[in-house]
């Protein structure tokens, strides 16, 4: 089963798959590991969490197709595409690699469209939070806003009341993002809490606008991107 994956269309019979036997790739063992039902396999570019020891032909052929489209995709400059070909946890890796080695503008609307793409799409932002943090130092309003957002974000006050989801009662968890939506905070504090079967908390504070990096609506869960240094943390409750 590989999720959170960009479909590449391959024509293969599973019944030739299963009685052929094959080892797997070179690139691909040292991503071999325990998983939660068995083996599974966890690389940038394929995540498998169903395998059949020594039936890896059907993993392997998917590898190479996506290993070959990621490096046609790095060559067209086709940075979304390129970054869409990595599985989800990989995909703030495959941005960083694009933003250093392409050296794509930080001055540059579209560069903050795709910085943005991946930041909404990412389950995994704490595994990355010194590239989060230094990639959001940079940002400006004027670039990070696109119309509908910079419409929405001219109706609010100068100081805006924000909401941010907890799974325990620590402060120094806060991280990034913030909601205008306690309806959305309270969603993602239970949902985390049910999965980690702990507690789920709400934190309450209030920002500037002028601290304010981006207010992303893609999702529809207004969320306010803003240091938690910056955001006047007033009360955290148990839900």
């Amino acid at each position: 089963m590989h999720e959170h994956q960009t479909d590449i269309s391959i024509a293969f019979d599973p019944v030739e798959l299963l009685q052929c036997p094959e080892e797997l790739h070179p690139d691909l063992r040292p991503h071999y590991r325990d998983g939660p039902i068995g083996k599974m396999l966890h690389h940038p570019l394929i995540v498998n969490v169903a395998m059949l020891p020594g039936r890896h032909k059907a993993d392997n052929l998917m590898y190479l197709a996506r290993k070959e489209e990621a490096e046609r995709s790095w060559r067209d400059g086709d940075w979304r595409r390129y970054i869409s070909i990595h599985e989800r946890p990989y995909r703030a890796d495959a941005l960083k690699r694009v933003l250093v080695e392409a050296g794509l503008p930080f001055e540059n609307r579209t560069t903050w469209n795709l910085i943005k793409a991946v930041w909404i799409d990412s389950e995994n932002v704490h595994e990355h939070d010194a590239f989060w943090t230094d990639t959001w130092k940079r940002a400006k309003l004027e670039l990070t806003l696109d119309p509908r957002e910079q419409a929405a974000f001219d109706q609010l006050p100068e100081m805006v009341q924000v909401w941010h989801g907890l799974e325990r009662e620590n402060s120094t968890a806060l991280g990034l993002s913030w909601t205008t939506d306690r309806g959305v905070a309270e969603w993602f504090a239970r949902r985390f809490a049910r999965f980690n079967r702990r507690n789920a908390f709400l934190a309450r504070g209030v920002v500037h606008k002028e601290a304010i990096k981006a207010f992303l609506l893609g999702r529809c869960e207004y969320e306010v991107i803003a240091f938690a240094d910056n955001v006047d943390h007033t009360a955290t409750e148990l839900l």
